[in-house]
């Protein structure tokens, strides 16, 4: 048995995530589509960074997350959208529960949710004539609940559509 006791007082967890971050030019470009800046220096200081960060990140080949986060969330930026814009992920929504406090049951939020999609899609699906079958239905809410913000991202409408159309020419 050892007596190296340097591994008794680590932490479990090592704080590392173990997902895939991107990499600067990677972020660098997602930084310039939504700064509308061109230049690095002013993608920093649109940021709130210094400058010189940008070449510090490049020389060490390694990005400080952490001030980019906070940048982002000073300027409203969805971190979803940045960190895993083609990624499904689910939101919670605790305001959407419905209780009552005499019944003996609760209504699902996901019940809730598919109402509220529901509003929106099959209205659109009437002004363009769209069968309004449950295939149909589920396809257009799907879209509906992948939206980010106000959009969607171009890859997902794009596999959305292809869905449509393999749909169509199948009947």
């Amino acid at each position: 048995m050892s007596n190296d006791t340097s591994k008794l007082n680590k932490p479990q967890a090592s704080g590392k995530i173990n997902c895939a971050l991107p990499d600067l030019e990677t972020c660098m470009q997602r930084l310039a589509v939504i700064s509308k800046q061109t230049s690095a220096s002013a993608i920093m200081r649109w940021l709130g960074l210094p400058e010189a960060t940008h070449s510090n990140w490049k020389r060490r080949n390694s990005i400080n997350y952490d001030r980019v986060i906070e940048g982002l969330l000073r300027q409203g930026v969805s971190l979803d959208w940045f960190f895993a814009p083609a990624v499904y992920l689910r939101y919670p929504n605790v305001s959407s529960i419905v209780t009552e406090q005499d019944a003996d049951y609760e209504v699902p939020a996901e019940f809730d949710a598919m109402l509220k999609a529901l509003d929106v899609v099959e209205p659109i699906m009437q002004q363009y004539g769209v069968l309004m079958t449950e295939s149909n239905r589920k396809l257009m809410t799907e879209l509906f609940f992948k939206r980010r913000g106000e959009g969607v991202v171009l890859e997902t409408a794009l596999h959305q559509v292809a869905k449509a159309l393999a749909t169509a020419q199948a009947k």
